[in-house]
Order: C-alpha cells, then sequence, then structure tokens
C-alpha cells in the first residue's frame, strides 16, 4: 500500500472521529484559550462536506 493511501485513510478515519465525538476535548477556558471559538457543529459540517468528496482526494492539480 502507498504512503499516500495510508495518509488519506489516517485523515479520513480522523474526520470519522469528529463526526462521532460528543464534544471537543479540553474546551474550556482553563484548558484552552480560544475555547470560546470553538465551532463544534461547523467542524462536524466541514468534516461530512470533506468525506463526502473522499474519492477526489487522490486527485492533483497541477
Amino acid at each position: 500500500m502507498k504512503i499516500t493511501i495510508r495518509v488519506l485513510d489516517l485523515i479520513e478515519n480522523t474526520l470519522k472521529r469528529v463526526l462521532s465525538a460528543a464534544q471537543v476535548p479540553s474546551c474550556n477556558e482553563v484548558q484552552c484559550g480560544w475555547a470560546a471559538n470553538h465551532i463544534f457543529e461547523g467542524a462536524k459540517t466541514l468534516a461530512k462536506d470533506f468525506l463526502s468528496k473522499r474519492k477526489e482526494w487522490e486527485q492533483v492539480f497541477a
């Protein structure tokens, strides 16, 4: 298996974990100074959009 494919599989699995998450880890003012800027539903929407185009990820445009 090509390294590129394994990296894309890793990205895919990470995005799937975003979709299955119930909250952002450490999303509070003590552990993250930018906690107020987290937009969890927006992250899920983007993850879903990226995953919907999974078949296109290997295409490279010059």
